[in-house]
């Protein structure tokens, strides 16, 4: 191959890989929503060929909420019977609302959810006012 075959070859593989991380980090954004400083980390992704996780499908899900501050566990279904609602039906916190939305049945994620997102200047039970929160969450099943 010669050097003007191999320096065109060499740009045609920079291009691609600049497409490839463009869309990466694309996809990237659509996952981590910056809404009131809620993080989405995508743990697993699930299955591509699965349903998704959108505002008014029932989801099935297990989860483990703890306190970011200091990691204590305040509630998780993991072991128990997994938890169902309608998501975007505002029953529950909002950062669970918009940090599950576009997941995949099998999918797992970790949801850093701000106070305004979470249980506010007022807190909840066991959960002290203004606490961030952290979510464990495996999208089980779509309806």
């Amino acid at each position: 191959m010669s050097p003007s075959e191999s320096a065109k070859k060499n740009e045609k593989i920079s291009e691609e890989a600049t497409v490839e991380s463009k869309a990466f980090s694309i996809s990237v954004e659509k996952q981590t929503p910056d809404l009131d400083g809620l993080i989405v980390e995508e743990l697993c992704m699930g299955n591509p060929n699965g349903k998704k996780a959108e505002p008014g499908k029932r989801v099935s899900v297990h989860y483990t909420g703890k306190l970011q501050g200091n990691g204590k566990i305040f509630d998780s279904t993991v072991g128990k019977s997994r938890y169902k609602f309608r998501l975007g039906a505002g029953k529950v916190i909002n950062g669970l609302d918009v940090g599950l939305n576009g997941m995949l049945v099998g999918g797992k994620r970790k949801l850093t959810i701000p106070p305004a997102m979470g249980y506010g200047a007022e807190g909840a039970g066991s959960i002290p006012p203004d606490s961030w929160l952290v979510f464990d969450v495996e999208l089980l099943n779509v309806k």
